[in-house]
């Protein structure tokens, strides 16, 4: 599989993979290869233009992963656009009785992912052997949602099995997670932005009219080329 290039703007994209691995290049110059546990985390800002490669050679993992996208705060939509690769050796793990916690970006009690962030996030990387429970410290204010990627993962009692974004109601500043039968997942979310937001396409902008133009920009080649 390959993605061809495409841009973003006012957005950031989140790369992540429990198995299988893609190569990352962008107009700032990146190129990069991804593999399970490691996070690309690429800003947009004010336009950036990547494409992506799947390793599909003889004997390769099969693709399995998420990526997913960060609306930046208004003030910060037309930053300067970046890339950055962090390892899974340098993400914090936390590890309980039967259940391991990967943080990904944002905080878990005192251990801080290295990803640097625009806005106060929540992203966690959960696996639970069969029949542990984990209670994890969240911020009560941070909007979250847990995706499960494998087996099947508990909530408040609400079983949610793989392949299922389910969204957290408000709560308190614990949450509990529980397996029956193992599982893995993701939590992730952060503090409701103060501002309206548009998705149109690739971008988050202020408007509809925004992005028609800067849809314009892209098919007139106005954006910066992807770098060789």
């Amino acid at each position: 599989m390959s993605v061809p290039p495409h841009p973003h703007v006012g957005l950031q994209t989140v790369t992540y993979l429990f198995s299988g691995a893609i190569r990352h290049r962008d107009s700032v110059g990146s190129v990069q290869d991804i593999h399970p546990g490691d996070v690309n985390w690429m800003t947009a800002g004010r336009g950036i233009v990547h494409a992506e490669d799947v390793d599909s050679s003889p004997g390769a993992a099969p693709l399995h992963g998420l990526q997913t996208w960060v609306a930046l705060p208004r003030e910060h939509r037309h930053t300067t656009p970046s890339f950055e690769h962090v390892p899974a050796s340098k993400l914090p793990l936390v590890e309980h009785a039967c259940a391991r916690v990967r943080v990904l970006a944002g905080r878990l009690g005192d251990a801080v992912s290295p990803v640097p962030t625009f806005h106060p996030l929540t992203y966690l990387d959960v696996e639970l052997e069969a029949g542990a429970s984990v209670s994890l410290p969240v911020k009560p204010t941070h909007a979250l949602a847990l995706y499960v990627a494998d087996g099947e993962v508990a909530v408040g009692g609400t079983t949610v099995e793989r392949g299922v974004l389910a969204h957290l109601e408000d709560g308190g500043a614990a949450l509990a997670l529980h397996s029956v039968r193992g599982g893995r997942a993701v939590v992730l979310g952060g503090e409701p932005l103060p501002d309206p937001l548009v998705i149109w396409w690739n971008f988050v902008v202020d408007s509809v009219a925004e992005g028609r133009a800067r849809l314009a920009d892209w098919e007139a080649g106005r954006f910066p080329p992807l770098a060789p």
